[in-house]
């Protein structure tokens, strides 16, 4: 959805760079997270993911986010984890602060952490304890299918809002806010953005 402003270069360059950031914020999370796992049909980030500290999970094809986060809750059962958090690849202000109200507010068995994006159509954030607490639905208006599916289920939900997981790179003007906002500015992402020159 990038690609009006963008040519395939600058979109893969700027993939890299967030995910980049998001493996150095996932580093300093606090707790430490135990596994951080990359699911992919990308061979080229596949090969980035073990020196980025990731376990790459390698998709037979392209099947959609919902197939990449059963990879990734089959794999955390195997590792005998007890949640799973569930995070886009774009989101370049995300914080270990973030992170930390994320795993407390999830610490409760059979609840569900939700941070809707700044549409509040897509999910950016979804903590779930366990990890096969429920089906994911990645598609159109995943927020509100995300939370009519929990309570539904009598799920303890909790809503994050927080602007720095709200806003995701999906749309031109998404990178023209968050380069706007100045935020960031020690990311690999905002250097690569800001040079640019699209604001």
């Amino acid at each position: 959805r990038l690609a009006s402003i963008l040519n395939l270069e600058e979109r893969k360059k700027l993939t890299l760079c967030m995910l980049q950031d998001m493996a150095e914020t996932l580093r300093k999370a606090k707790p430490p997270v135990s596994k951080i796992f990359l699911a992919t049909s990308d061979l080229k980030l596949l090969d980035l993911a073990e020196t980025l500290g990731m376990e790459p999970l390698r998709e037979n094809a392209d099947l959609g986010v919902n197939s990449a986060v059963s990879l990734g809750v089959k794999r955390c059962l195997e590792e005998r984890g007890d949640a799973l958090l569930v995070l886009p690849g774009d989101l370049p202000l995300l914080s270990p602060g973030d992170l930390q109200v994320l795993a407390e507010l999830g610490q409760a068995e059979n609840s569900l952490v939700i941070t809707p994006s700044l549409r509040f159509d897509g999910t950016n954030a979804l903590l779930l304890h366990p990890p096969n607490l429920m089906e994911t639905s990645y598609d159109r208006d995943s927020f509100k299918n995300h939370l009519a599916s929990a309570l539904s289920r009598s799920l303890t939900v909790k809503v994050y809002l927080s602007l720095r997981v709200m806003l995701d790179l999906d749309l031109p003007e998404d990178l023209q806010h968050f380069l706007r906002l100045k935020a960031g500015l020690n990311t690999e992402t905002y250097r690569f953005a800001a040079g640019l020159r699209l604001v």
